[in-house]
């Protein structure tokens, strides 16, 4: 192949903004490298264009061998847990799986992020990039965007499913104040989830910025199915890619690399080219060409948990609604004082079959969250999938947190407002639900099967009596509800910081402000890897904002 201006290694949400926005010069050529399959505009599968995520089970849109270590050293006897860790794979990386809930975070977030270091990314700097982001649909003004590429929608409070309205109802009893617009009021309350698709059909980052007319732009080649081993270097300065096309190494130059990989393929890239802690490297025969101890290092990540219960047909989702998205509360834990720390979402409707839709829960998260973790080499060898351990609640903050938001919410799955329209409160049974996400004529009819069975109470219960919960029990014992969080703690998807931005003086930092790599020439991260700390948000959003940002300041010559 010929040389290119830029070479991208990851086609995910800020592989697809900074390939479009960049090719938008005619004199720029840009090679767009993806891992997994491609996806092209009509002709993606189904299950990706549906808005509901039937998608994340679907073969080969995520990484098949990436396993992480999701428990943390805690005085339990419980071993440490490894389990399959989804990440997307593909042309539009996760955004072809993900919820698609559009949140931004909260200006303080931002403000954090230029005072560690991050000069020109406070809430000020980054409000412009997230305006350009989006088109939203609801509201207008300063701080949103009504040009961009990325539909930002919500459900009306009116036009909530029965039990998303019940738990709002809950959270108005309890002086939360209803929010109408959750990414311009950033006070504790109830709001509608903002989701980032439309009523009939999910809006990926690839169908969203590589559309027809952008990929027929004569300075713009998407090479899918191509695996990236390292980045070739000439002392400090990055030259090139080798990459696997059809099992063959090629040699893929660019004037500069750009790794939006993702926060754990991204540091694993930078390693397996010499560029990481050199001790580490060292251990597994790679030559060190940069001893940065920051990459790999500083893994974070938010912590959730989950509670469901069956629903009497009066309060389904009606089938109008495809989405996901419903009620949403923000509060603050009253931990540290740490603010809006944790977030509480009504889920009407936990899956695409019957049985789904006769399941509500309330969706659990923790954000503001201290523990870290790390990503590091198993091997050399690029096909053997990087070590990642969260240590999920290794700090005892965290654990509190999580305790708060969990006491909150059997309170309210506790009040009278709910049990109207609840029967039986459980644990969800991750194996079975996972077994049944994909899409197809098994686990249609058995859905249906166990859905038909539920429908008979004394049946139903006898299912479900392993993993039944008592709400109002459970707030009567403190030891009890503490070992329950931390046993059904797990990781969402909001994997950040281990390429983390900061001052050249930072011995943590990877990056600068500007995401170059400290002590490299010619090469960038531009992806959620280059975090200081992760926002109160799922990243999707935030991430597509930082690609704005960096295809913008590239342009400008930054």
């Amino acid at each position: 192949m010929s040389r290119f201006n830029y070479v991208i290694v990851g086609a995910g949400a800020a592989g697809c903004v900074l390939a479009n926005r960049l090719t938008a010069d005619p004199a720029i050529t840009v090679l767009l490298v993806e891992a997994g399959a491609d996806h092209a505009p009509g002709r993606e599968h189904s299950s990706i264009r549906d808005p509901y995520p039937v998608s994340l089970a679907h073969p080969g849109l995520s990484w098949p061998q990436l396993t992480a270590e999701v428990g943390a050293e805690l005085e339990t006897d419980e071993p440490r847990l490894s389990r399959h860790y989804l990440q997307g794979l593909g042309v539009g990386g996760g955004s072809n799986i993900q919820g698609m809930v559009a949140l931004r975070g909260l200006p303080q977030d931002y403000d954090e992020w230029r005072d560690l270091g991050a000069t020109g990314w406070g809430w000020d700097e980054v409000l412009p990039y997230f305006r350009r982001v989006e088109s939203d649909l609801d509201f207008d003004g300063p701080l949103h965007g009504r040009a961009g590429l990325i539909p930002i929608r919500r459900i009306h409070p009116a036009d909530w499913a029965p039990f998303a309205k019940a738990f709002a109802n809950c959270a108005l009893a309890r002086d939360y104040p209803l929010l109408q617009d959750l990414n311009a009021d950033f006070r504790q309350g109830i709001g509608p989830m903002p989701m980032a698709n439309l009523p009939d059909r999910r809006v990926s980052a690839s169908m969203a910025y590589l559309n027809e007319a952008v990929r027929v732009r004569q300075n713009l080649t998407i090479l899918a199915n191509t695996h990236v081993d390292r980045i070739e270097m000439q002392g400090r300065r990055a030259v090139a890619v080798t990459a696997r096309i059809s099992g063959r190494p090629e040699s893929l130059a660019g004037d500069e690399i750009v790794l939006s990989a993702g926060a754990i393929h991204s540091p694993a890239i930078l390693m397996r080219s010499g560029i990481g802690p050199g001790q580490h490297l060292q251990q597994l025969g790679i030559e060190v060409v940069c001893d940065l101890s920051g990459v790999g290092q500083h893994l974070m990540n938010h912590v959730g948990m989950s509670i469901a219960t069956y629903l009497p047909r009066h309060a389904v989702q009606p089938r109008t609604q495809r989405g996901l998205g419903q009620s949403y509360l923000q509060f603050s834990s009253g931990v540290e004082g740490a603010g809006i720390d944790v977030r509480l979402a009504a889920i009407n409707r936990t899956a695409w079959h019957s049985l789904g839709r006769r399941i509500a829960a309330l969706l659990i998260e923790v954000h503001k969250t201290h523990s870290r973790g790390e990503v590091r080499l198993r091997a050399a060898d690029a096909t053997i999938a990087p070590e990642v351990r969260f240590n999920l609640l290794a700090d005892e903050r965290d654990l509190a947190r999580l305790v708060a938001v969990l006491q909150l919410c059997l309170e309210i799955l506790s009040d009278e407002r709910m049990n109207q329209l609840t029967d039986e409160f459980f644990l969800p049974n991750a194996a079975l639900v996972q077994s049944m996400w994909r899409r197809n004529l098994w686990n249609r009819i058995r859905a249906y099967g166990i859905e038909l069975a539920f429908r008979a109470r004394p049946i139903r219960r006898r299912l479900l009596a392993q993993s039944k919960l008592d709400p109002r029990a459970l707030l009567l014992d403190a030891e009890a509800l503490r070992t329950l969080a931390m046993r059904r703690a797990s990781p969402p998807h909001h994997v950040s910081s281990t390429c983390r931005m900061g001052r050249g003086s930072d011995r943590g930092a990877v990056v600068d402000p500007a995401c170059r790599v400290l002590g490299i020439e010619n090469l960038r991260v531009v992806d959620a890897s280059i975090m200081p700390t992760l926002v109160r948000a799922n990243t999707h959003i935030p991430v597509l904002m930082i690609a704005e940002k960096m295809a913008d300041q590239i342009s400008h010559g930054v």
